[in-house]
């Protein structure tokens, strides 16, 4: 849940991915309708995510579904820019009530994201972090140094790693720092692999920042998956982190830097 357009495709299809479900709508199937979405989307952190104990796999898939819906509205063709602000706000004031036992909205992805929140201790400080960098994206991005593009990872994608790390299980300071380097390391890849399809939509990200510079960062960071992984207390954590960031890290050899 990294940024857009998973390893493969080449342009987003054009749906409308934030389904309202109705006040009404179940645990069980908003847990389906996230699981899906993972599964279509991203299908190799899909499968990396099956070794995990279930509380921890639907948790993962549960965020991930949130994720990919701000990162939809953010990126999708099909809206204006202010009703992607709107929409964006709109999703954020429900990511802050989400240990309100009172609050209820129709958002697919809702129950799912509230039990997830409800058993493992993520920060909704991240959540809405990784909003409002996805907000900023709607005016366009150009980071004219490294240390702004790191800050961008840091918010659309070290969030997430953060979140995950709060589910898998090692929620002390450093862990969390070391997963947000992790998150970064995926977006750089991502951001490396995207060049030209992002300054299309006016999104400069490596403007101030060499690609054999990012490169070697993105390597480094990605270093912090097997330190991670001795500090998870179940082999299904372990493997799934390990799984995922080699996948992603394939990725980087393929470029032609």
């Amino acid at each position: 849940m990294v940024r857009r357009h998973p390893p493969g495709r080449v342009a987003p299809r054009a749906r409308s991915t934030w389904t309202r479900g109705g006040p009404s709508i179940t645990i069980a199937a908003s847990r389906r309708w996230c699981r899906a979405l993972l599964k279509r989307e991203a299908k190799s952190f899909f499968f990396a995510t099956r070794v995990l104990p279930r509380a921890k796999r639907e948790a993962v898939e549960a965020v991930y579904g949130l994720f990919r819906t701000v990162d939809d509205v953010a990126d999708e063709p099909g809206r204006s820019d202010e009703e992607r602000r709107r929409e964006l706000a709109a999703i954020a004031r429900t990511v802050a009530r989400l240990r309100d036992s009172a609050y209820r909205a129709g958002d697919a992805w809702f129950p799912a994201v509230r039990d997830a929140f409800a058993r493992f201790p993520i920060e909704t400080k991240d959540a809405l972090r990784l909003i409002a960098a996805c907000r900023a994206d709607v005016d366009g991005v150009v980071c004219e140094t490294p240390d702004a593009l790191e800050a961008y990872c840091a918010a659309v994608a070290g969030t997430v790693g953060r979140c995950a790390m709060a589910i898998l299980g090692a929620n002390d300071a450093d862990s969390l720092d070391r997963a947000e380097r992790l998150g970064i390391a995926l977006q750089l890849t991502n951001i490396l692999r995207d060049v030209e399809r992002d300054r299309k939509i006016g999104r400069n990200y490596l403007s101030g920042a060499l690609s054999t510079d990012v490169l070697a960062r993105a390597r480094a960071y990605y270093k912090e998956a097997g330190v991670l992984a001795r500090r998870l207390p179940d082999l299904g954590s372990r493997l799934a982190i390990l799984v995922a960031a080699r996948l992603y890290e394939r990725n980087l050899d393929r470029l032609r830097i």
